[in-house]
Formats: structure tokens, C-alpha cells, sequence
């Protein structure tokens, strides 16, 4: 089974001791040169791409007037057009995600679209890819297969395994606090100004939350930005009835398309199992490739981050009539293996997404509105998984509580949304945008997060491309046939 799962660490809900007691960032210093050098920039289908490695030393903590630096690293694929624009930045999500390796599969189709516009420039974030990554922990996280999880047991078990990874980071001299969007957004003015001072942004996910952090603090060097799947200043922290909103639009395709027929109602046979587990846990046998089978005590937990997981993207969703079908008739054995891969996933723990999560501040707002809303949501809290108080695992502290206030900008911003999307709806684009002076908004109906925003229509690389150019455009919802249920 092919899965694709975006890393995605939820935040810490807590305010906690402030990080930075002025109210910003200090004054930037003079960049470095960029460091260029040839490099073949290898697709996943074999086609090399000439393009250029660019290397830039930047202060790992500019809050402290000590002189440690940390190393950026990006790819730079060199614009295709007659008259190129400013450079386009790509954000890439997570966070942790590598915005050197996004290009290689299906997204290249974007970057070379882009470079119409102008020079690409495929960023590794500080801790990600080749951009100076700490050590990976030697004990990875795991949870026992023969225990019945829930929110607290799981997240007890992973706030232990980071605790032990922080000791082990600390002794190796890792410096957590340098892992904050904060930092990370004055590496994208950094490399802004190294370019020639002005930049275009395109951001997905933590992207387009990273996005907004540029924009609060070095608006001076931004043109224009495209957001994909908004993630607000203070949508750290998920709102769980938007992922049952979600939910709800992803079962009526289901019960509107002849191939899922083995479950007609997606939502009322979810429910249904959840009533059952929660009474008690089933066990499930997952057989692996090599034929050894591993029991699972499967949850009502797990099967709700199960489902929350899969519906969140269209290559995923498909899966999940047949997965609660069988499910609902006692075979939990696709769940096992979801199970089985979700715990994988999350198991390597690795640095830099634990800590930029953990420092990101929410809100007393944000976190009151989703706590009103657990008790309510088929979800309950899966919606934010993990959970878990990483800040105090990791022994870091939170921004300043104005890296979550509104942000107001006369950049202009497109926004892309899909319907289908309970990691980052249309609503959250929306909230954001009423402090945009100029802003469209795109909504994809039928289309969920991930790559669904960006490849589910041509419609979407040719509105893209007209926004960077100059053009003014207008909200507009376009319907994409992109489910194909097994």
C-alpha cells in the first residue's frame, strides 16, 4: 500500500514562558554572499535538470549576540521565460519537509511551470534536507502493540521518548531553541536580500504559516506570495469540526459515486465503529511483505487518527471506504496495518519539526474554541495529533504571543484551498485574508491537501502563473475530479 502523509506535528496548546521579551526580532545583519555551484537536479523519473546548489551561512540564533551560524542550502532552477521576474522562494510544509527533494516527484510539474516567472529557488529550511540537520536520536519512539492507546497514553509515551532524544540532542550540543519560525522566516529575508532584495513566495502548509512570519517582519522584500493550504498565524492548533465539516463533504462523494457502494455512508459506518471500540478494542492482524503477520489492539483512537490522516488528501481518502467497510464487517486488518504505518511515521522523532511546532505560540482564543469543540467532533482531539507538551519535553519556550496575532499586510496574496482539506480548510484562508489589502481566493471542490492543491486542475498553474505575473484576480471555486474510490 502506497501511502503519502505530510509530516505534520500539531502544536503545544499551552502558553508557556514568553522567547523573545522585546516586541521583535533585532535588526537583521548584512547577508553573506551566496555560495553557487553546478548541480544536476535528479527527478524521480531519471531526467537530470541543470540547476545550481547555493549554500548561505545565516546567525543560528540572531536573538544572541554570540556567533554561532547554521548553513542553508537551495536549489536554484534558473528561469525558463523571455522576461523573468523576481525569484520565487518555494515553502515547503510540515514542517520538515524538504523543499529540495518536492520538486523530484509529481511537483515538479509546479516548478517548472514556475520558472516562466522567474528563477525557483527550492529551500532546504535550517534543520531539513542538506540544510544542516541534527542527529538523528538513537532511540526511536514506539508504542506497544499489545495496549489499547488513547490521547493520553499515546502521548505520554511520545513526550518520554522526546525527553530522552532532548537529553541526547543537548549532550551532542544541539542548540532546540535555534528551531523557530521566527529564526526561520529571518533565514528567508536573509536569502531575499542575498538575491537582490525583492522575492516571490509560494507556500504550502507550515509554508504559508511560515509565509506569514516573513511577512509580519520583511514584507520590505516580498512582492507577491501564494498560499496553498492556509495555515494562519494562530491555526497552530486545529479546530476539530472543520476536520468533521471535512468529514462530512468527503462522505457525500462517497455516497454519490457507484464504486464505493460497499459503504454508502461513510460517516454514519465511522461512527459506528467508534461506538464499538470505544466499548472495546479490537484486535487486527497486519501482514507485512515478508509475510510475518503483527497483531495491533486497535483503538477508537487509532481508527480516528486513522481516518483523520487519510481523508486529509485525495490519494489517501480513496482508501478509506473500503478500509471501514471491512471494518465494520470485523476485519481490522487494513487498520492494523495503518496503524502499524502511522506509528512508523512518527517514530524517528526528528528535531526540527518537534521543536518549530513547540514554539509556536496559540492563542487563549484558539485554544478555548477547540477545546469547546473536541467533545463535539467524530475526531474528538485526533485532529491535532500529537498532542503531546513537546515545549516541555524539548525544554524549549514559545514565541512572543504577536507571532499569533492578525497579521495585516498590502502584499498582495493568493490563496488556494480544497474542500476536502481537514488539515487546512477553506475557512482558514478566509479568516486570514480580512487582513490582506489585495487577495483571491481559489477553492477546489473535490480536492484535499498536499499535492490536490497545486496539480488537481490546469486551472490551478495557470491562475498561479498570472498572479506572479501582475495580473488582479478574483475569488473563484472550481469543481476537480480527482477521487477514484477502490
Amino acid at each position: 500500500m502506497k501511502l503519502k502523509v505530510r509530516c505534520q506535528f500539531s502544536k503545544r496548546v499551552a502558553a508557556l514562558a514568553l522567547f523573545i521579551a522585546s516586541c521583535g526580532m533585532p535588526a537583521l545583519a548584512a547577508a553573506d554572499e551566496i555560495q553557487w555551484a553546478p548541480y544536476a537536479y535528479t527527478l524521480r523519473a531519471g531526467e537530470n535538470v541543470q540547476a545550481e546548489m547555493g549554500t548561505l551561512e545565516v546567525p543560528a540564533r540572531r536573538t544572541r549576540s554570540n556567533t554561532a551560524t547554521t548553513t542553508l542550502h537551495f536549489v536554484r532552477l534558473p528561469a525558463t521565460g523571455d522576461h523573468p521576474g523576481a525569484p520565487i522562494i518555494y515553502l515547503a510544509g510540515g514542517p520538515g519537509s524538504s523543499g529540495i527533494d518536492a520538486g523530484r516527484g509529481d511537483r515538479w510539474r509546479l516548478f517548472e511551470s514556475l520558472r516562466r516567472q522567474g528563477d525557483v529557488i527550492l529551500l532546504d529550511q535550517r534543520g531539513v534536507g542538506l540544510s544542516s540537520p541534527p542527529p538523528a536520536c538513537s532511540t526511536p519512539w514506539a508504542f506497544p502493540n499489545d495496549q489499547a492507546s488513547t490521547e493520553g497514553s499515546f502521548n505520554a509515551s511520545l513526550e518520554a521518548a522526546v525527553s530522552l532524544c532532548a537529553h541526547e540532542w543537548r549532550a551532542a550540543g544541539v542548540d532546540l531553541q535555534m528551531y523557530n519560525t521566527a529564526e526561520n522566516a529571518a533565514d528567508v529575508a536573509d536569502i531575499a536580500r542575498a538575491l537582490g532584495g525583492r522575492v516571490r513566495l509560494v507556500g504550502i502548509s507550515y509554508g504559508t504559516f511560515l509565509a506569514f512570519a516573513v511577512l509580519r517582519d520583511h514584507s520590505e522584500f516580498v512582492e507577491r506570495v501564494v498560499l496553498a493550504g492556509t495555515e494562519g498565524p494562530d491555526h497552530t492548533l486545529k479546530l476539530p469540526l472543520q476536520a468533521d465539516r471535512a468529514f462530512d463533504r468527503l462522505s457525500a462523494r462517497v455516497s454519490a459515486d457507484p464504486h464505493a457502494a460497499l459503504t454508502p455512508h461513510l460517516r454514519s459506518s465511522f461512527e459506528a465503529i467508534l461506538s464499538r471500540l470505544e466499548r472495546a478494542p479490537v484486535w487486527g492482524e497486519a501482514q507485512g511483505r515478508d509475510g510475518a503477520v503483527t497483531r495491533v489492539l486497535v483503538s477508537k483512537y487509532d481508527v480516528q487518527l486513522v481516518t483523520f490522516f487519510l481523508s486529509a488528501t485525495s490519494e489517501n481518502a480513496v482508501r478509506l471506504p473500503g478500509l471501514i467497510a471491512a471494518a465494520e464487517q470485523g476485519d481490522y486488518s487494513g487498520m492494523a496495518r495503518m496503524v502499524l504505518f502511522l506509528r512508523r511515521f512518527l517514530a524517528p522523532l526528528p528535531a526540527m519539526p518537534l521543536a518549530m511546532d513547540a514554539a509556536s505560540p496559540v492563542s487563549g482564543a484558539r485554544l478555548r474554541r477547540a477545546r469547546s469543540q473536541t467533545e463535539r467532533s467524530i475526531f474528538e482531539n485526533a485532529a491535532n495529533v500529537p498532542s503531546a507538551n513537546f515545549a516541555n519535553a524539548l525544554g524549549i519556550v514559545q514565541l512572543a504571543p504577536r507571532w499569533h496575532a492578525r497579521l495585516r499586510t498590502s502584499v498582495p496574496a493568493y490563496f488556494i484551498s480544497g474542500d476536502l482539506d481537514s488539515r487546512t480548510p477553506p475557512e482558514n484562508a478566509e479568516a486570514v485574508r480580512r487582513g490582506f489589502r489585495s487577495s483571491a481566493h481559489l477553492v477546489l471542490h473535490g480536492a484535499g491537501h498536499d499535492n490536490d492543491l497545486f496539480l488537481s486542475s490546469p486551472i490551478i498553474l495557470e491562475r498561479i502563473n498570472a498572479f506572479l505575473g501582475g495580473e488582479r484576480l478574483r475569488d473563484e471555486e472550481v469543481d476537480v475530479d480527482i477521487l477514484r474510490f477502490e
